[in-house]
């Protein structure tokens, strides 16, 4: 027996218009209704969050118990981890929103998904510069290399710009040695400058120096004692490398824009924000720690611009209460379904076949009133 399928002479523009009208709002229904996906590594990246946080919340009950203000002005959220405006060892200008950003224990997943990407794994050898001017990003530094894994060779500069730790009675460095001695980490600076300009202590009075230097002492560290920019890159590089013994680096960190770490002022724009595997040729005749690493194609994780990368990794710019471990674009982001987008595929389909290959579309567009359309519908065998 013969079956009858029978279609329009043609298909009219109305029925068009709405399969066109149709498809278009399947699409927009695919990109609105996202769903949150999971990103690679997360129960490292949470663990090392964790530990930040922890972290921070040990040095602020240290910060407390010391009698130092919590100022909610400057601090909204209560973290510890913003100094003050002006103090004897404060050596340069800062800006406060960047030391509220850098605050966030989350940052520390950034740091592992950057070292992650620069390939460095469980026992591998990380070279470190920071200094006091970032309290609350070089937390997250260790608490990422400690959950990786890492064996860090830091160097410090005591001295802090406004709003870092820059308060004489709880450095920098005596917040590393608590956080040390308090076994939340295994490792901690091996030897520290006195910071200022130029990592030359210019720019501290004489008492301030003192100040520093019994720091530097009291925490059990070598004191860098370089009296030049050149001379002082050349001893720290000295210092990896004796650190370092046969083991090659597999990336260095630089936590703020010292100039020892990153080079003079065109060099603390050469280099981007986060992960850099390679540098122009300009840039590598910039003489800085950064670049000395670079051309011995050591990956360079630079930890500058805190803003940017907050908001490159979807973080909260000056968090006025301290977020949640978890939240932000390094745990998860947004993805398209892929259950919704099959299921916008088979309606599109579906309704394909329903209005172009049965009379129901003549039949419908017909009943609600649109143009009539040349002839009737053919039948075909």
């Amino acid at each position: 027996m013969k079956r009858l399928y029978w279609r329009p002479r043609q298909v009219s523009q109305s029925i068009i218009v709405f399969m066109a009208a149709f498809s278009l709002l399947g699409l927009a229904t695919v990109e609105y209704f996202r769903v949150d996906a999971p990103q690679e590594d997360l129960a490292l990246k949470m663990q090392a969050a964790e530990l930040s946080n922890e972290m921070m919340e040990a040095i602020r009950n240290e910060k407390l118990h010391l009698g130092l203000r919590i100022s909610s002005d400057v601090d909204p959220a209560a973290t510890g981890m913003i100094g003050e405006l002006m103090t004897p060892v404060t050596t340069l200008s800062g800006r406060l929103g960047a030391k509220q950003t850098s605050t966030n224990p989350n940052l520390a997943a950034v740091v592992v998904e950057m070292l992650l990407k620069a390939g460095v794994g469980q026992g591998d050898l990380v070279a470190v510069g920071y200094s006091g001017s970032f309290p609350g990003m070089n937390v997250n530094v260790l608490a990422a290399l400690k959950t990786i894994g890492a064996r860090p060779v830091i160097l410090t500069s005591v001295g802090s710009s406004q709003w870092g730790a820059n308060s004489p009675r709880f450095l920098w460095i005596d917040m590393e040695t608590m956080l040390f001695e308090e076994h939340f980490i295994p490792f901690r600076s091996v030897a520290s400058s006195i910071g200022g300009y130029e990592d030359l202590g210019i720019g501290l009075g004489d008492e301030a120096r003192k100040m520093v230097r019994e720091s530097i002492a009291k925490n059990k560290l070598d004191r860098l004692e370089a009296e030049d920019f050149a001379s002082a890159i050349d001893e720290r590089m000295n210092i990896y490398r004796k650190q370092a013994g046969s083991q090659a680096y597999k990336a260095y960190i630089n936590v703020g824009g010292g100039a020892v770490s990153v080079g003079k002022t065109i060099g603390k724009r050469a280099y981007k924000p986060g992960l850099n595997r390679s540098a122009s040729r300009a840039t590598l005749q910039i003489d800085s720690i950064m670049t000395r690493f670079m051309r011995s194609d050591v990956p360079v994780i630079h930890l500058v611009e805190m803003d940017q990368i907050a908001t490159l990794y979807g973080m909260p710019l000056k968090p006025q209460q301290q977020p949640a471990v978890g939240e932000g674009g390094v745990f998860k982001q947004p993805r398209r379904s892929r259950l919704l987008i099959l299921a916008v595929l088979l309606a599109i389909l579906g309704s394909l076949r329903i209005f172009v290959l049965t009379d129901f579309g003549h039949r419908f567009m017909k009943g609600r009133g649109s143009r009539k359309i040349t002839g009737h519908p053919e039948p075909m065998v």
